[in-house]
């Protein structure tokens, strides 16, 4: 999912995640929510609307704290 999200940047991300373990837990973070997001839409009605608000607003987030580790390392 990473790599849709930052296509341009697959290799700064890599080198982050390999050097700073918080970066690689929120980069994991992202993926596992980003499939629980995408398996609750082919689901029907498996999941409340409030959680599915809950867990986009979750990786907006995270997308965020992502692209600002990659500011403050200057790979973006």
């Amino acid at each position: 999912m990473l790599h849709t999200l930052f296509p341009n940047h697959k290799a700064a991300i890599a080198d982050l995640r390999r050097a700073d373990t918080v970066f690689d837990e929120i980069c994991r973070d992202y993926q596992l929510l980003s499939d629980e997001f995408l398996s609750m839409n082919t689901e029907q009605g498996s999941q409340s609307y409030q959680f599915a608000c809950d867990i986009r607003e979750t990786l907006d987030g995270l997308r965020d704290e992502i692209a600002q580790s990659l500011r403050r390392a200057g790979k973006m």
